[in-house]
């Protein structure tokens, strides 16, 4: 095996030691990685000394460790691109992140992780559980074997000392940095994984990590299961049933597989467990497996005057059984949850008196959709049930489907149709979810069209709906913090723009007049332009509404489409601007304006493969589509968050 670190300069070597002392002194062998050969659109020639060939065969300039830390976390990929489409990650997309840990600057990966997951600033769960477990999994091995085997050094005192104990081999400080990375991955799990959803991505990604990265390892070791086994141990019952219950499997994974490969313990993982709720979490994890709850752990067996337990293998356990475990068990609001959410599992949608106990337990047990059979689902009834506890982000996401139940019907739900309303122009209820306008105009655009984007299915548009969400759309402002810069719109108004965007029934037109009016509304300096072969000014305000907007640019097709025109413009004008939406014109926008910070982003409303910015450019971002985390990708850009 080579180590690396053995490999480099001695300045190298410092650089590294030096970043692996800040990125919590963690431990590792540092092996040759095969790195995949991904088409990357780019320059193909090198017109800067400071340029560097890309696996394209590009030249393209360097950006730095954290901002490609943040741009893979948050936008998937650490070149500048953000699709809106599913993109399935693989250990290519990786290859930056592994060369950072190399360099000793591992920490800084967790760092970003819990501080962008904990503040909701990634769209997509994928990029960070993947990174998550790159840094729990990569080049894991049996490493308390090997150090045996080797006589390197004591594998006890190297893990309990610290590193200024070292004054012998650079080898052994780096072995520590990233067994501690690797540590101190597994102790975020539960801050990062939320749900189970994201438990079982994260399980996924860190078995391709170790088979890919490590010595025939699986990843399943004593550190991966006791972090399995703590996740399910640190939830309260409640929480824990209702995990178990939404949601069982994903990703290929279940609760079953996860508790069977982690042997969780509720006696050993809390003493005071033992005389409580021990008995509770037993027979969680028994209906997790099961599918039921074992009577025969609820048996306390007598013999000559002493208190035996149970034979059976399936009913023996790891602590003694008591009367209070008992009783405690039998008025366990966690344990009844699971038997009603059993119970609605196994109802029919053929049977009325079925339908009418579904309705029952939603009410009483606030049971989600989730939790209902999928044959019940077509119910109105059920729905109606299911609406009155429904969250924001739900209800937008779901109109289409109360549409076509007909519960948007004034004349045969009038009650659902007030509620829905009532819902909707919530304003409390608007800023606690953080719906942002766009958010809303994406739901309404569907609702409105009378039909789904795929399917056959229809419905009756509602007159009063549609004027809400209208309303909806206007009170969202409220939730959008302005960024105090100065923005120059540019919108393509070719005849391209009339088609839809990907995945929506919006035109593009109508997806980008609605984001610059967004930015109207909240920003206090924003140009707006239109352009194709030539470039006009637009005379858009803050007033301007949406249906104003279309109206005017519907009246302007060049022809073809000249994206550097708003650079051009700007600068022959020698207007200041912070960020421009729409490689030369910025660049030279950015000399001759002295505002070396300025910002390009282009939005290709239907494009699915373009790359206009430079994606290693720091200050150049685009974006595939419209969805509603756009606007907030667009603010941590122009925040220089990523």
């Amino acid at each position: 095996m080579v180590h690396v670190v053995s490999d480099k300069s001695d300045s190298e070597k410092s650089d590294i030691l030096e970043s692996s002392e800040e990125s919590l002194r963690l431990l590792d062998l540092m092996v040759q990685m095969s790195i995949a050969d991904v088409e990357v659109p780019g320059q193909q020639i090198k017109i800067r000394d400071d340029q560097v060939r890309n696996n394209a065969g590009g030249y393209v300039f360097k950006v730095s460790d954290l901002t490609r830390v943040r741009r893979f976390l948050i936008l998937g990929t650490d070149g500048g691109t953000y699709y809106i489409t599913e993109k399935k990650l693989g250990m290519e997309n990786l290859d930056a992140l592994i060369d950072i840990i190399r360099r000793g600057k591992g920490g800084m990966i967790l760092r970003e992780i819990v501080s962008i997951s904990l503040a909701g600033r990634s769209p997509k769960q994928d990029s960070l559980l993947f990174a998550l477990a790159l840094c729990a999994r990569y080049n894991i091995r049996d490493r308390k074997s090997l150090l045996q085997k080797s006589g390197q050094y004591d594998l006890e005192k190297v893990l309990l000392s610290n590193t200024e104990d070292f004054n012998s081999d650079e080898m052994k400080k780096f072995d520590l940095y990233l067994h501690k990375l690797q540590q101190t991955a597994f102790r975020m799990v539960s801050k990062v994984c939320r749900i189970p959803t994201h438990l079982f991505m994260f399980v996924k990604y860190c078995e391709l990590i170790a088979k890919s990265t490590g010595e025939e390892h699986t990843g399943w070791g004593r550190a991966m299961r006791k972090c399995i086994s703590e996740w399910y141990l640190q939830k309260s019952p409640m929480e824990l049933a209702l995990h178990i219950t939404k949601y069982p499997s994903r990703e290929s994974w279940s609760h079953r597989d996860l508790l069977r490969l982690s042997h969780p313990m509720a006696s050993l993982n809390n003493k005071e467990l033992a005389n409580s709720q021990t008995l509770v979490y037993d027979q969680l994890f028994h209906y997790a497996c099961k599918g039921d709850f074992n009577p025969q752990k609820s048996i306390i067996v007598e013999s000559e005057g002493t208190t035996e337990m149970p034979l059976l293998k399936k009913s023996r356990c790891d602590y003694e059984l008591t009367e209070q475990m008992i009783n405690y068990a039998n008025d366990s609001v966690a344990l009844e949850f699971v038997r009603k959410a059993m119970e609605i599992s196994k109802l029919k949608s053929d049977n009325e008196d079925d339908e009418k106990r579904c309705v029952e337990l939603i009410k009483k047990y606030n049971f989600v959709r989730e939790h209902v059979p999928t044959g019940l689902l077509s119910s109105p009834k059920v729905w109606t049930a299911l609406l009155q506890h429904m969250p924001m982000t739900a209800l937008l996401r779901n109109l289409s489907k109360l549409a076509t139940l007909g519960l948007l019907d004034d004349e045969l739900n009038i009650d659902c149709v007030d509620l829905v309303i009532s819902k909707i122009l919530n304003q409390e209820a608007l800023q606690k979810a953080r719906i942002h306008p766009i958010a809303v105009l994406l739901a309404s655009s569907v609702y409105k069209s009378g039909h789904g984007i795929k399917g056959k299915l229809k419905w009756n548009v509602n007159v009063r709906v549609k004027e809400a969400l209208e309303k909806c759309f206007i009170l969202a402002f409220k939730n959008v913090q302005p960024t105090g810069q100065r923005f120059c719109l540019a919108l393509d108004v070719s005849g391209s723009m009339s088609s839809n965007i990907n995945g929506g029934v919006l035109s593009c037109c109508e997806a980008s007049t609605a984001m610059a009016n967004v930015t109207l509304r909240t920003e206090e300096n924003v140009q707006c332009v239109a352009f194709t072969a030539e470039l006009v000014t637009l005379p858009f305000t803050r007033e301007s509404t949406i249906t104003e907007m279309m109206d005017y640019t519907d009246k302007l097709n060049f022809g073809r489409t000249d994206c550097s025109l708003p650079m051009t413009w700007a600068k022959e004008k020698h207007l200041p601007f912070d960020k421009i939406q729409p490689f030369e014109a910025l660049k030279n926008y950015r000399k001759e304006m002295n505002i070396p910070n300025a910002k390009l982003i282009v939005m290709g409303m239907a494009a699915t493969e373009f790359t206009i910015a430079d994606p290693n450019d720091p200050g150049m971002l685009d974006i595939v589509g419209l969805d509603a985390a756009v606007p907030d990708l667009i603010r941590s850009f122009v925040l220089e968050e990523i």
